[in-house]
């Protein structure tokens, strides 16, 4: 799933949330100008401080300095902690709110569906239950930390970056440049890793499911003595998931190295060009930590992005299989339009053969009359077929072959609830 698409099916359920999304977006903004104070209060201190060491008594004309800065910054700190509240406050309400929806969603969905779609291989219970939790569990956690982190990272990076282009062309340059640079990395880390995390996630649908499969049939593996035999098969599976997830981490370990020495790049291309633009006169020597901090603010998402390019691809990988469950409209229970009337109780079942989703071959050119006002009695081995004919006259299947009269009439006209 690509990242448009995840932010298109998304979108419904973020939507309805306006006012939290406006209020989070109002104090991302004063924050990341309120991020840049450090840096110009940084750069003032130096250059006076370095003005008064040339007077005959500088600790009695810096105090006052000393007392400003020291007010703003504190200011500025209380202002902030009110904003990062408000910031993780209303983040986390979004992301409780959404998750409700996408669980609610979710089950009404399933519940319109057909029996069939249950009994599929690939929507055992465990695995079904695994995809619903893990694709909510991403879809969530992006929510709250695209307004809590991503957002803000990349509003601050933005303006900082645009103070560094006011200052001094070059330093601006080279911050700029570097970001391409490490998204490029980013990217290619995240292209790396794509497959082993889908793998990943197939591991562990199938882990939950052989558990689950393990308790409900532990009489029949005792009985038959598989213990061993189920025990080396969850053992193939964990040894599986284990390689996989050593891999992921090995390469991610490896493209973290690489982008933090693009970073450290950075910052020494900054400070040997502001180094030099003070010893040509050309700046005070209060810009060096001036460019260096905002550097810092610009360089600040990009030390971030692996993790959240690991939340962005955690979401579009679990999040397929919720968003396939969710537009599985093809497995919608089929209803019929009849819903009134007298009815007699007349089945006919006319060559009917019948295979469940997983293959099984069950019923092979069935015919019966069932009359009504009498008892017709269904009598075979276990597998024969009797509990499948009364699930294809309760239509929680449909026939693959052939068909069912209820009245004479085809059993598919009739709505699903009255039936």
């Amino acid at each position: 799933m690509k990242i448009a698409t995840l932010f298109k099916n998304l979108r419904p359920f973020v939507i309805p949330y306006r006012p939290l999304i406006i209020g989070t977006l109002t104090l991302t903004m004063i924050g990341s100008l309120t991020a840049q104070i450090n840096a110009w209060v940084l750069r003032y201190t130096v250059d006076e401080i370095t003005s008064l060491t040339q007077q005959p008594d500088p600790f009695a004309l810096g105090l006052r300095i000393l007392l400003t800065i020291s007010a703003i910054l504190l200011g500025k700190e209380i202002l902030n902690a009110f904003i990062v509240f408000g910031q993780k406050y209303y983040g986390e309400k979004l992301r409780i709110l959404v998750s409700k929806d996408l669980a609610q969603h979710i089950i009404e969905k399933i519940l319109t569906y057909r029996m069939a779609f249950f009994t599929s291989q690939n929507n055992e219970s465990g695995k079904l239950q695994t995809r619903i939790d893990r694709g909510i569990e991403s879809l969530t956690r992006l929510v709250q930390n695209f307004f809590i982190d991503i957002l803000p990272l990349f509003t601050n990076a933005i303006v900082a970056l645009f103070f560094m282009f006011q200052a001094n062309l070059y330093v601006g340059l080279v911050g700029l440049l570097i970001i391409p640079i490490y998204f490029w990395v980013t990217k290619r880390q995240a292209t790396k890793l794509s497959g082993w995390r889908r793998n990943l996630r197939n591991y562990r649908e199938s882990k939950s499911q052989g558990i689950i499969s393990i308790i409900n049939s532990i009489t029949v593996i005792k009985s038959f003595n598989r213990e061993n035999i189920e025990a080396t098969k969850q053992l193939e599976l964990q040894d599986a998931l284990t390689n996989n997830q050593m891999q992921t981490r090995k390469m991610s370990f490896l493209f973290d190295g690489l982008k933090s020495f693009i970073e450290q790049i950075g910052v020494v291309l900054i400070i040997i060009i502001t180094a030099y633009l003070v010893l040509d006169r050309q700046m005070s020597i209060g810009n060096i930590m001036f460019h260096i901090l905002l550097f810092n603010n610009v360089s600040a998402p990009i030390r971030q992005l692996h993790r959240i390019y690991d939340d962005m691809n955690d979401a579009m990988i679990y999040s397929e299989g919720y968003f396939d469950i969710i537009h599985a409209t093809d497995e919608t229970e089929h209803s019929g339009t009849i819903r009134s009337g007298v009815i007699r109780g007349k089945f006919e079942i006319k060559n009917v053969d019948f295979s469940y989703p997983n293959g099984t071959h069950a019923l092979h050119n069935i015919n019966m009359v069932i009359e009504p006002n009498k008892i017709t009695a269904l009598v075979g081995l276990s597998g024969a077929g009797k509990s499948t004919v009364i699930n294809l006259l309760d239509r929680f299947y449909q026939p693959t072959h052939g068909e069912i009269l209820l009245d004479g009439k085809p059993l598919n006209d009739f709505d699903t609830q009255f039936l």
